[in-house]
C-alpha cells in the first residue's frame, strides 16, 4: 500500500497553485479590462487563490491558528466582496470600480504574502508598502489613480 503524506501533497499543491495565480493575476492586471479574455483569465486566477487559500487554511504547525491563516480568510473576504455583485448580474459604474479595487487589493496582499513567506526579513509593514502605515513613495496615491483611470476606460 502507498503511504501518502497530505501535509507535502497540501504543500505542493499550495506552490503550484500560487504560481498559477502570480502569473494569472499578473495578466489580468497587463490586459485591457472586460473582454472575454479578462473573464476568463480572471477565472483562472481567482480559482488558484481559492486553492491557495484553502491549502493555507490546510497547513498547520502545532494546531495553531496563525497569521497567514488569517490572511487567507482576508484574502477569500476580498475575493468575494469583488466578486459576488458581479457573479449576480450587477453592472453599475460603483460595482465595476469595487470589482476593481478588491481584486486589485486580492493581487497585491497575495503578492506581498508570497514575499513575506519567502524572505528572511522582518515583518516591519504586513500589507506591503503603503499600507498599514501610510501613503509611503505615493503607492498609495498611483494604484488609486489606476483605479480610476480602469473605471473611467470601461
Amino acid at each position: 500500500m502507498v503511504s501518502v503524506d497530505w501535509e507535502q501533497a497540501i504543500a505542493t499543491g499550495h506552490i503550484v497553485a500560487a504560481v498559477s495565480a502570480l502569473l494569472a493575476g499578473a495578466a489580468v492586471l497587463l490586459r485591457p479590462k472586460g473582454t472575454r479574455t479578462h473573464r476568463r483569465i480572471g477565472t483562472v486566477y481567482v480559482l488558484a487563490l481559492v486553492l491557495v487559500n484553502v491549502a493555507a487554511l490546510s497547513l498547520h504547525r502545532e494546531n495553531a491558528f496563525g497569521v497567514f491563516h488569517a490572511l487567507a480568510v482576508a484574502s477569500l473576504v476580498t475575493i468575494a466582496v469583488g466578486l459576488s455583485p458581479l457573479l449576480l448580474g450587477k453592472r453599475s459604474e460603483t460595482v465595476i470600480a469595487t470589482h476593481a479595487y478588491c481584486m486589485t487589493w486580492s493581487y497585491r496582499w497575495f503578492g506581498s504574502g508570497r514575499m513575506r513567506t519567502t524572505s528572511r526579513r522582518r515583518w516591519s509593514r504586513p500589507f506591503g508598502v503603503g499600507c498599514a502605515g501610510g501613503d509611503r513613495h505615493g503607492v498609495d496615491r498611483q494604484w488609486r489613480h489606476h483605479l480610476r483611470e480602469s473605471a473611467v476606460n470601461l
